[in-house]
C-alpha cells in the first residue's frame, strides 16, 4: 500500500471518529426535542377535535376542520421494525390527559355513548340475581359470568371465579357483573365483551382484554400512526382485498358434512375462489373440522403478520365466535376496512359509521365482490396519480384513523369502561350487599397487561396499597 494511500485511510478513520459520535449525540437530542414536542401536540388530539352525527345505530366520527395531520418524527430504523413495536418503544410521559377528572365521565357529544349499550329502564335487583346465577347450557360460545363488588373504593370479586388473563384484563381496567365470552346477553344486565345490538336489552359493553393488551399512549399513538403512513403509502399497495382467519363461527362449535356450508368463513373462503383477482382471502387453520370438511378446504394460505395488512388496497373483516375482535386493531390502521354488516358490535365500533369509517357488505356476501372491486379501482387510481390525499378509500381510512387515535388511547379506553360503569350505576337504585361471603379482594396493583407510563403504574399502585 503506497503512503498516500496510507494517510488517506488514516484521515478517515480520524473523521469517521471525530464525526459519528457528535452525529448519534446530535440525533438523540432532536429525537427528544421532537418527542416532547409531540408530547404536547397528543394532549391536542382528543375528542374536542371531532364532530358527531347521529346515523341510526351508529355515529358519523369525523374531524373538524382545521384539524392538523398527524405527523412526528421517527428513528432510522422504522423501514426494517414493525411500527407497533417502534410505538411501544417510546417513552409515553405522564401527561395530563393521564390525570384524574374531577367529575364522572360523560357521553360524547350527540349523547354518543363511549361504550355501547342498550337497556329498557332501570336494572331491577331481581334481573341483577337472575343474571349472577345464570347458566349456559345451550350456547356455544358462552362462558361464565363473573361477580364483582365495590365497597368501600374496594374491589372485590366472587371467590368462585376461575381466574384467567382475560379476566385480569378487566380488572386492570376497573370493575358489578362482568361476562367474558363471545355470544348475545340479551335480556341480562352484564357487561360484556360484545352484544347483539337488534335487541332492546342487548345490554352493556367493555373493552375487550386484547384492546387493553395491545393499547398505546396518545404519544406512542401519534408515533404509530405516523409509521404506518410512511411504511404503508396509499400509492404502494398491492391491488387486492386482504383477510386471514379460522373456521370459527356463531353458530356451530364443530364442522362436518351437514353444516360446514353454512358457515360463513368457509362461504367466503369459497367464493374467494372465484375472485382471485381482488380477494386474496383464505382460511389458514381448520380448527374444529372433520375428515370430510378438511378434504374439501385443501386449499389453505399462510398467515400474513397483522400490519402487513396494509400492503393492500382494503382489508376485510368478518365475525367469528360472535363479533371481531380484530377489529379493534384494525382501525387504527391507515387502510381502508372492508366490514361485514352485523349485529354484533364490540364497545366502540357504533362510532365507526359505514361510509364514514367503514364499507359494509351484506351477510350474504352479495355486494361484496363490486365493492371490493369499487375499492381496488380507486386505490389504484390514488397509485398513478401518487395522491396524498386519495380518493373515497383513503378518505373512509382517514376518518377511521382520527376517531380511533383520539378515542382509543389507553385513556380513552379506560373512560369508556368507567362510563359503563357510571351507566349501570345510574340504572341500579338498589344497595348493594354489603356481605363479603364468598369473596375476596382484587389485588389492586398496575399494570401487567397493558404498559402505561411508569410513574402512572407506580402511583396507581401506591393509591391502592393505601386503601387496602
Amino acid at each position: 500500500m503506497s503512503f498516500g494511500r496510507r494517510v488517506f485511510y488514516v484521515l478517515a478513520c480520524l473523521i469517521l471518529c471525530i464525526c459519528i459520535p457528535p452525529g448519534f449525540i446530535y440525533w438523540e437530542l432532536l429525537s427528544r426535542r421532537a418527542h416532547q414536542q409531540d408530547s404536547l401536540d397528543a394532549l391536542a388530539w382528543n375528542e374536542s377535535r371531532l364532530q358527531f352525527k347521529s346515523l341510526g345505530h351508529y355515529f358519523a366520527v369525523t374531524p373538524k376542520s382545521g384539524t392538523p395531520r398527524v405527523d412526528c418524527l421517527l428513528p432510522p430504523s422504522y423501514q426494517f421494525r414493525y411500527c407497533l413495536n417502534i410505538a411501544r418503544s417510546f417513552k409515553e410521559p405522564l401527561s395530563a390527559r393521564y390525570h384524574p377528572r374531577p367529575s364522572a365521565v360523560s357521553s360524547l357529544e350527540e349523547n354518543a355513548p363511549r361504550a355501547y349499550w342498550r337497556w329498557p329502564g332501570n336494572i331491577s335487583k331481581e334481573s341483577f340475581e337472575d343474571a349472577a346465577a345464570r347458566e349456559w347450557p345451550g350456547c356455544i360460545h358462552c362462558m361464565n359470568i363473573v361477580r364483582y363488588k365495590v365497597l368501600g373504593r374496594k374491589l372485590y370479586v366472587a371467590e368462585s371465579a376461575p381466574g384467567s388473563r382475560q379476566q385480569l384484563g378487566a380488572e386492570e381496567m376497573l370493575q358489578f357483573l362482568l361476562h367474558f365470552g363471545d355470544g348475545c346477553v340479551n335480556g341480562l344486565p352484564v357487561i360484556s365483551w360484545n352484544v347483539c345490538r337488534q335487541f332492546a336489552d342487548a345490554g352493556f359493553t367493555m373493552p375487550s382484554y386484547t384492546v387493553w393488551e395491545r393499547s398505546l399512549g396518545p404519544t406512542q399513538r401519534m408515533v404509530y400512526s405516523t409509521c404506518l403512513e410512511k411504511r404503508y403509502p396509499a400509492r404502494k399497495r398491492k391491488p387486492l382485498v386482504i383477510w386471514r382467519g379460522r373456521t370459527t363461527d356463531s353458530r356451530f362449535g364443530s364442522f362436518n358434512r351437514d353444516n360446514y356450508l353454512q358457515a360463513l368463513r368457509i362461504q367466503l373462503h369459497q367464493l374467494a375462489r372465484n375472485y382471485s383477482d381482488i380477494l386474496d382471502v383464505r382460511l389458514v387453520e381448520l380448527l374444529h373440522c372433520n375428515k370430510f370438511v378438511k378434504k374439501k378446504i385443501r386449499d389453505t394460505g399462510s398467515w400474513i403478520k397483522f400490519e402487513h395488512f396494509n400492503k393492500y388496497c382494503a382489508i376485510l373483516d368478518i365475525d367469528g365466535n360472535s363479533w371481531s375482535d380484530r377489529f379493534g386493531h384494525l382501525v387504527h390502521f391507515n387502510t381502508p376496512i372492508l366490514k361485514m354488516e352485523s349485529n354484533y358490535t364490540g364497545y366502540f365500533e357504533h362510532l365507526f359509521a359505514p361510509d364514514t369509517s367503514i364499507i359494509q357488505f351484506a351477510k350474504d356476501f352479495s355486494d361484496l365482490p363490486e365493492k371490493a372491486r369499487q375499492l381496488i379501482a380507486d386505490c389504484q387510481q390514488t397509485a398513478r396519480r401518487d395522491d396524498t390525499e386519495g380518493g373515497e378509500g383513503r378518505r373512509i381510512a382517514k376518518n377511521m384513523q382520527v376517531a380511533s387515535q383520539a378515542l382509543m388511547d389507553q385513556v380513552g379506553i379506560a373512560e369508556a369502561f368507567a362510563y359503563t360503569l357510571q351507566v349501570y350505576k345510574n340504572l341500579s337504585s338498589w344497595e348493594v350487599d354489603p356481605s363479603l361471603k364468598g369473596f375476596k379482594q382484587v389485588k389492586g396493583t398496575c399494570c401487567s397487561v397493558a404498559q402505561v407510563p411508569k410513574l402512572l403504574a407506580a402511583a396507581v399502585s401506591e393509591y391502592h396499597g393505601r386503601k387496602a
